[in-house]
């Protein structure tokens, strides 16, 4: 097996698929775990599918918007939480459409029972016009990554927060939600 050094770690080569062999390794049914409740979470926000967000929560989340002009929250309820995104400020309103694409992630083990992910990820958001969806009045799409922490809570991976970060932006992203703006 071929071995060279990077950035000082030992890497090996197996079918020219390299494997980092000093980082802490996240054991397969965490992997899975922690990948759906990504997944999850994505399509919670694009459904607008409260329950499936409430069911993927730990009880008590940070939560950190700041990017969209809120204020950080380093111990909110799952509750409160789900109220604010599912406000007509944010994805409640019925006149936004979204998708949400998971792209790479880096992941750290910080401890048995903690893993904190780091997702590559496009946002593609429309505001329709009106309520039949007939005519899209403004598009806006986000770039970036979103950091999540997972913490094991009686046995089961939950989505203990949340911290986007915007890298850049398409279209008119600001006119997405005019709410936010309008209070900037």
């Amino acid at each position: 097996m071929e071995a060279f050094q990077f950035k000082g770690e030992i890497l090996r080569s197996r079918s020219n698929l390299y494997i980092l062999t000093d980082i802490p390794r996240i054991l397969g049914l965490d992997y899975l775990a922690i990948s759906r409740l990504a997944f999850e979470w994505a399509e919670s926000y694009d459904k607008k599918d409260w329950n499936r967000l409430h069911n993927i929560l730990a009880p008590n989340i940070a939560v950190d918007y700041s990017m969209m002009g809120y204020q950080c929250f380093p111990h909110m309820k799952s509750e409160e939480f789900i109220s604010m995104m599912s406000s007509p400020d944010l994805l409640g309103d019925p006149l936004i459409h979204t998708q949400h694409l998971l792209g790479g992630t880096g992941y750290e083990r910080v401890s048995e029972t903690e893993i904190v992910a780091v997702h590559q990820i496009r946002a593609a958001h429309q505001r329709y016009a009106n309520l039949d969806l007939t005519s899209v009045a403004h598009r806006g799409h986000g770039h970036g990554i979103v950091k999540h922490w997972y913490k094991k809570i009686d046995g089961y991976w939950k989505l203990a927060g949340v911290r986007p970060e915007m890298y850049w932006t398409e279209h008119d992203f600001d006119k997405i939600f005019p709410r936010l703006s309008a209070a900037k």
